[in-house]
Parts: structure tokens; C-alpha cells; sequence
């Protein structure tokens, strides 16, 4: 895969790459470290401030001794500056984010030296062994932030410590029996820790069970985006250029004809086999890819007979993992003869912490291309395609019940970013397909138009709490703009608004003359016209001189990267002179970055459409 080859979007038509809805599927992963649950970004927050907090208890608590008179002048100024430290370490806690195990275990360290300087400076040794028991506090976090091994080694030098504060304090005269009492009341804080590792393993292990696979024992849905979510966490303090994110969706062709011609053992263990090919392409440590924390790749099977593979690297690395996905599935397979499909989808960057909401656009994105490859694979073989009567059935009950939701995602003016319109993506049942997937179903089935309107009269029944003064621009495809009335629905609502009509660029176009003019039927009552992902699919040239819109709209494919790429700035600048030569607008759909903006200012583009200025909002 080209990672900048297939990317997501921060706009969309009605088919809506850029907010597809969320697969219900489930998964797995070659990538288990050792990571606290504690790590996790998602649950971190509140271990960061309270480890802040005590942090900065102890920095209070020294401070709190020397004005008791047990140190001397230079001993209490060395006193003052240890506990000082505490406060930018405090700090980096709470305003900063989990560290690294390196520099956990780092922390560990400088919180020793800091007790035990402490507890030396003391002239009782009697008084200062109490003070161990923040030996036991610092062990609470190595339970979860460090190894075992710092674990021991800590506990360790808390324990000689107190063996020899306890044996100086019997030699300063100092009552024998008190100073064994406290010695094993303060010790067995230290054993504590030990007793809690186990139990919080267990628990964790409790934890995974929930997001495991029964069947192939890979992650579930919920444990894929946990460990992509951990493995991003853990790679994001390396030094890694032009990290990037892919994800490569497989699925088992026909399935279900495997189930009932050879049984459900046999298309279990098709399933297992799967799961295995990718879980060995996918590793890239020396391990079996599950327990091996060197690898950068989760798998996951996402339903049925569905899998998902994300890997996080550099590009190159991210183009090698899913060429060793792909030629490990063109490998022939133990069992009954089957095939499988691919899609993939990925992207230059990683955003923040979380890559949930990534990775779920990122697998609709993969699942279109899956869905292409598909339905390319699978032409003139009847057995392969979807049943027309049952896809009718599930889109006419679908409008029946009200239709697609609908949200709408803003478009701004370039210079300012203010916001002059919104465009109306279609939302469907989650867990059911992507809008494309929807619509291109719908079309196959000769209910396009069907479910078109639909998505029109729930946008137009929605749009009245936007401003009046912006604009709303409806989705639609040529077939239904020939086929259907649609200037009916949209007269009543042309005196208080302007209205877009946005044309589709997933159906080829045909009969120019008869799209042509129902489109100047419509522009006459009103409605500007606007052709949707120029440059991609179908939205050609011929498209645009033959319909002469009022809007361009450049499709994301051109606009992502284009402040590092040349050749996608000289098309977009190329666009834009031909839109101002014809005296239509031009919007830049799929803006998602500042610098991205920046171009769209440089190339004087109108509008904008994106993440970046405004993401789709219900009302």
C-alpha cells in the first residue's frame, strides 16, 4: 500500500468517506506488552494527577522537617532544594502525559535518592525510620509503571535501608524491643507490593478474556482499538520520521457457501487458519506475534468472517507489513478451496494520543476498497453479488422507518474560516456498511433514487435550526435528478435558503442532454448546482463543462498532502484558475491540517471543507 495513496477524508458527500459509520466487529492483535492498565490513554488521566499529588507531598512533607531543628544550616538547605524538585516533577505529572518505562523506572530512581538522602540527614535514626514507608509508596506505582525487576530492586534498597536505620538507632541507645517493632511494622508495607502484583495480573488477565475472540483467540473489536490505542502510546516517544498508520481489512469470499457445503467445523477451522497467516505476516518481532512487545502490528478478526490488520511505523515499514499480509493470503491454504479480499486504507500521520476515531475512518475506508475489489471480482458470477430483492427489502424498510439520520458538516470562507454553509452526510444503523456501501447496494438494486429522496426529506426536515443566512448543499446522483421530481421537494424551502444541489461522483453519466436539463430546471427555480470530488471517479471534465455548475468541489484526494506535494498544489492551482475562468466557486473538501488551510489561501480557493474547520454536527 501507498500510504498517501489512500487516506481520509474531512468532507464527503452523501456516500460520507469522511464519517463513516463505525463496523460492529470484533478482533485481535500481534502485539501485547507489558503495559499497565493504568497506561492505557484512555484511563490514565486521573494515576497521572494523583501521582502528581503525592509527588508533591513528599517535596511538603521535607519541607515540614527542617523547621523541627533536626538538620543543620547546610543539611537544611540540601533538604529545602530535594523537596523543591518535587514541584516541576509534580507538575510534568499532571500536565503532562504517562512516561516512557525508561523514564518510569528514571523516576523510581530520583525518588529514592530524594528518601534517602532525607532519611540520612536526620540525626535520630529512631525518628527517621518511619519515613520508609514512602518506600512502599513509590513501590505502589513500579506495581504498575515498571518491571519486576525494578520492582525487586527497590523494595530491596528500602529494606536495606531500614535494616540499617534500625541497627543505628539500637546503637545510639535507643530501646531494642521499639526499634523491632518498628521495624516489622514498617517492613510489611514492603511486602505488600508483592502481594498486590499477582492480583493485578489476574485481574488484567480477567480483562483480556472480555476482549479476546473465543474462537481464534485474537482481539475483539474493543481489544483492538485498546491495543492500537497502547501501541501508538508506546511508540510515541521514539524518534520515528514520517510516522504513518495502516490498517488492511480481509475477508473470506462466499463464506457462508463454506458453512453449508462442508459444515461449521470446517469454516471454523478456515477462520483459525486466517487468523494465523496474518497473525505470523503481521508480527515482526522474533515472537509468535502475540506476547512479542517488539512488533508494531495488531489483528484483529472484525465479525464473522472478517479481519482487520493495523500496523504503526515509519511508511515504509507500514508498506512492508501489508505486502507480507497480502502475500501470505495469495499462499495456498490447508481445507476446502477459498479465496479472500482485500482492502486497505492509511495515513502520514497520527493525531494525539487516541487513535480510536482514526482507525475506525481509516477501516471504512479499507472496507470500500474491499467492497470494489469485490464487486470487480466478482462480475458475471451471479453466486457473488448481493441479493437484489433482499437489499430492496432492507433499504425499503429502512426509508419506511424514517430513513438515514442526517448530520452536517460545515463549509467555510477560506480567508476567515466563518462559516457560509453545511453540507448533509447521511448517517446509517451502525454497524451495517459504509453510506457508500449503502447507496452503491441501493443503486445495484434499482432503489437508488428510493433512498436518495429519503436522505434529501430528512435533511430538509433537519436543516431549520441552522442559520438561515448559510447555505445547505443536498447529495444526489444524476439518475435521480433525472428520474425523480425532485424541484418539488425543494421548492417550499427555496424562498429561505439557498440550496445546493451537489452531484454524486459515483455514477457515471450517461444521457448528458437529459441530466442537462433537468439541471437547468432547477437552476431556474433556484437551486445552484455543484458537482461533487473533482478530479476523482467520474466527476471528469466533460462532467463540468456539460453542466456548467456553480460550484467545484475539489475532491480530498487532491487536497491531502498538498502543501508537501507539487504535483497535487499544480492541479489544485490548475482547478482554480479554471473555476474562476468559468465564474464557478471553488471548495477544497477534506482540509484537515493548517498547512493545508494555508495552501487554500495561497491558491485564493473560495471555500473550505474539513476536519480541520469544522466537523459534522447533529441537530
Amino acid at each position: 500500500m501507498t500510504v498517501e495513496g489512500v487516506t481520509e477524508s474531512g468532507s464527503d458527500s452523501q456516500t460520507d468517506r469522511s464519517h463513516p459509520q463505525p463496523p460492529t466487529r470484533h478482533g485481535i492483535n500481534t502485539y501485547e506488552p507489558d503495559v499497565p492498565v493504568a497506561e492505557a490513554p484512555e484511563g490514565e488521566a486521573w494515576g497521572r494527577k494523583l501521582i502528581g499529588l503525592l509527588t508533591a507531598s513528599f517535596g511538603i512533607a521535607g519541607l515540614l522537617m527542617i523547621p523541627s531543628g533536626q538538620f543543620t544550616d547546610v543539611e537544611s538547605v540540601l533538604v529545602a532544594l530535594a523537596s523543591a524538585s518535587t514541584v516541576p516533577v509534580a507538575l510534568a505529572w499532571i500536565l503532562g502525559r504517562w512516561p516512557s518505562r525508561r523514564m518510569a523506572n528514571v523516576y523510581v530512581l530520583w525518588a529514592d535518592i530524594g528518601i534517602l538522602f532525607v532519611l540520612l540527614a536526620h540525626e535520630s535514626p529512631f525518628v527517621a525510620m518511619p519515613g520508609c514507608a514512602m518506600f512502599a509508596i513509590v513501590a505502589l506505582f513500579a506495581i504498575v509503571g515498571t518491571s519486576p525487576r525494578v520492582l525487586t530492586a527497590h523494595l530491596i534498597l528500602a529494606a536495606l535501608v531500614l535494616v540499617y536505620l534500625a541497627v543505628m538507632a539500637a546503637r545510639s541507645g535507643m530501646e531494642p524491643w521499639s526499634v523491632a517493632s518498628r521495624v516489622v511494622t514498617i517492613g510489611s508495607l514492603f511486602i505488600t507490593p508483592f502481594a498486590l502484583r499477582p492480583y493485578i495480573r489476574f485481574l488484567r488477565q480477567r480483562a483480556q478474556v472480555g476482549l479476546r475472540d473465543s474462537l481464534t483467540g485474537l482481539w475483539n473489536r474493543r481489544g483492538l482499538f485498546d491495543m492500537v490505542d497502547q501501541l501508538n502510546y508506546a511508540r510515541a516517544g521514539t524518534k520515528v520520521e514520517s510516522r504513518a498508520i495502516g490498517v488492511v481489512v480481509v475477508d473470506i469470499d462466499r463464506f457462508k457457501a463454506v458453512n453449508d457445503r462442508y459444515g461449521h467445523p470446517t469454516g471454523d477451522a478456515v477462520l483459525v487458519e486466517v487468523a494465523d497467516r496474518l497473525q505470523q505476516a503481521a508480527s515482526t518481532g522474533s515472537g509468535d506475534g502475540r506476547n512479542d512487545p517488539t512488533t508494531d502490528s495488531v489483528v484483529s478478526r472484525l465479525g464473522g468472517d472478517e479481519f482487520v490488520c493495523v500496523h504503526i511505523g515509519t511508511r515504509a515499514e507500514v508498506d512492508d507489513a501489508e505486502q507480507r499480509l497480502r502475500a501470505a493470503l495469495e499462499e495456498s491454504f490447508s481445507g476446502p478451496p477459498f479465496t479472500t479480499s482485500v482492502g486497505s486504507a492509511g495515513d502520514t500521520t497520527i493525531r494525539g494520543d487516541a487513535t480510536g476515531t482514526l482507525v475506525r475512518k481509516l477501516i471504512a475506508l479499507a472496507d470500500i476498497e474491499l467492497y470494489r475489489n469485490k464487486q470487480e471480482h466478482s462480475d458475471g458470477d451471479p453466486r457473488r453479488s448481493h441479493d437484489p430483492l433482499l437489499v430492496r427489502d432492507r433499504i425499503e424498510s429502512l426509508v419506511s422507518d424514517g430513513g438515514p439520520t442526517v448530520v452536517f458538516q460545515p463549509i467555510c470562507e477560506t480567508a476567515t474560516t466563518a462559516v457560509v454553509g453545511y453540507e448533509a452526510l447521511s448517517r446509517f444503523p451502525f454497524g451495517h456498511g459504509s453510506p457508500l456501501m449503502w447507496f452503491k447496494d441501493a443503486t445495484a438494486a434499482g432503489v437508488g433514487p428510493q433512498l436518495e429522496l429519503a436522505a434529501i426529506d430528512a435533511a430538509l426536515s433537519a436543516m431549520h435550526v441552522l442559520p438561515e443566512t448559510a447555505f445547505v448543499s443536498l447529495n444526489a446522483s444524476a439518475s435521480t435528478i433525472r428520474s425523480t421530481d425532485l424541484l418539488s421537494r425543494l421548492r417550499p424551502h427555496l424562498h429561505s435558503r439557498v440550496l445546493y444541489l451537489e452531484i454524486t461522483e459515483h455514477e457515471r453519466v450517461d444521457d448528458y442532454r437529459a441530466i442537462a436539463r433537468s439541471v437547468e430546471g432547477l437552476r431556474a427555480a433556484g437551486v445552484r448546482i455543484s458537482i461533487d470530488d473533482v478530479g476523482a471517479g467520474f466527476s471528469g471534465l466533460r462532467q463540468v463543462v456539460e453542466l456548467k455548475p456553480d460550484t467545484l468541489k475539489i475532491d480530498y484526494t487532491l487536497v491531502h498532502g498538498i502543501d508537501t506535494d507539487p504535483t497535487r498544489r499544480a492541479a489544485t492551482a490548475a482547478l482554480a484558475a479554471f473555476a474562476r475562468e468559468v465564474g464557478a466557486t471553488l471548495i477544497m473538501e477534506g482540509v484537515e491540517t493548517e498547512e493545508e488551510l494555508r495552501v487554500a489561501v495561497e491558491l485564493d480557493v473560495d471555500m473550505v471543507q474539513g476536519f480541520y474547520t469544522g466537523r459534522p454536527v447533529t441537530t
